[in-house]
């Protein structure tokens, strides 16, 4: 996963550095705001290259501006159907599809908190804004037209690489309906091995039951690359504030650890998670309270070894694909990122090597 930042120069530095490790695929977020409080992130050693934690470009202008660099293909990880609905998400998918030399998947999700509600979008019901996109846009790529057949696209819905496929990123019991009834693909962040089967399955079922085929079973961990476990544990020790990225983990897990989430009893994590709704004082003092076993349950951390290991179990439960969401270059240097980076290819290798699959 790209990490659509700042300059597109430097997007395209870390994908060819992908390409060079072996990867398969490319995918970018889409945000507004960065995962950090401002006043904060200056203690963050990405700021040395990355001045402002906001300075998010257009994910769907990033695709657009490297899909021809490369003959990998590109994805989101993930959009929403608040900010975007479905006829301009369709009209996007296919235009990139058709601009990126290795196709385009759109990854979907009910989005948010922190790209909606700061900018003035309806975050009231969000996985109803998405039941209704997903509807729209399975239609217009299924037969070109808006469920009323009025509406329509003439743009070509295939080329070589088939039909844009639609990956559906969900975890409530709705939402994963949703996936199954319209998703080409199934993605879902740091879950437990046992609830992701669990959950796979609630998909798997409702695909069926609707007589589509089942979706790619896709996982987007959290990861921390180091030269060993202890090495990574030790950087949160050293600087305590990395410590806060388990602010993106849900208020279950903080409850678990005898602490209660900075946004609340019921925040879900990284869908409710507002970094810039919270006092930044009060975070500094909290930081080094974070247990470090709390942050290895949320972050697969350590070289690429212990990483490996910790994504055995999720492909024996079921997953057929693996985007990393890699945190390492908010938490070192960029030549220590860069070179920890190269380690990519080894993991692959390693999960290839272990895939009973």
């Amino acid at each position: 996963m790209l990490p659509t930042m700042m300059s597109v120069d430097m997007n395209e530095a870390i994908l060819q550095a992908a390409v060079a490790c072996g990867m398969d695929s490319i995918w970018v977020p889409d945000h507004l705001l960065g995962i950090m409080h401002p006043e904060l992130w200056p203690e963050f050693p990405a700021s040395s290259l990355l001045s402002d934690p906001d300075a998010w470009l257009d994910p769907f202008c990033v695709a657009a501006a490297l899909g021809q660099s490369t003959t990998l293909p590109f994805g989101t990880c993930v959009t929403d159907g608040t900010r975007r609905r479905g006829a301009d998400l369709t009209r996007a998918m296919l235009t990139l599809h058709d601009i990126c030399k290795g196709g385009f998947t759109l990854g979907i999700g009910a989005g948010e908190a922190e790209s909606t509600l700061p900018f003035g979008y309806d975050y009231s019901q969000p996985v109803s804004r998405l039941e209704e996109t997903l509807i729209d846009m399975r239609s217009l790529l299924d037969t070109g037209r808006m469920p009323s057949g009025i509406g329509r696209t003439g743009l070509p819905r295939e080329n070589a690489h088939g039909l844009p496929q639609i990956w559906v990123a969900a975890g409530g019991p709705r939402a994963l309906k949703l996936c199954g009834r319209y998703g080409d693909g199934w993605m879902q962040g740091p879950v437990a091995p046992a609830l992701y089967a669990e959950q796979l399955a609630q998909v798997r079922k409702a695909a069926s039951e609707a007589g589509r085929k089942m979706p790619t079973a896709c996982l987007f961990p959290l990861v921390l690359f180091g030269d060993s476990r202890e090495q990574v544990l030790v950087t949160f020790d050293t600087n305590p504030l990395l410590r806060l990225l388990l602010l993106l983990a849900p208020a279950t897990l903080w409850k678990r650890y005898d602490l209660e989430h900075p946004s609340g009893p019921d925040c879900r994590g990284i869908p409710d998670y507002i970094p810039h709704a919270l006092d930044p004082a009060a975070l500094r003092l909290l930081a080094p309270r974070i247990p470090l076993a709390m942050i290895e349950e949320f972050i697969m951390l350590g070289n690429v070894e212990d990483v490996a290991a910790r994504l055995c179990p999720f492909i024996a439960a079921g997953t057929d694909y693996i985007v990393l969401c890699d945190l390492t270059g908010l938490c070192y240097a960029p030549e220590k990122s860069a070179q920890l980076m190269a380690g990519m290819g080894t993991l692959k290798q390693l999960l290839s090597d272990r895939d009973p699959k």
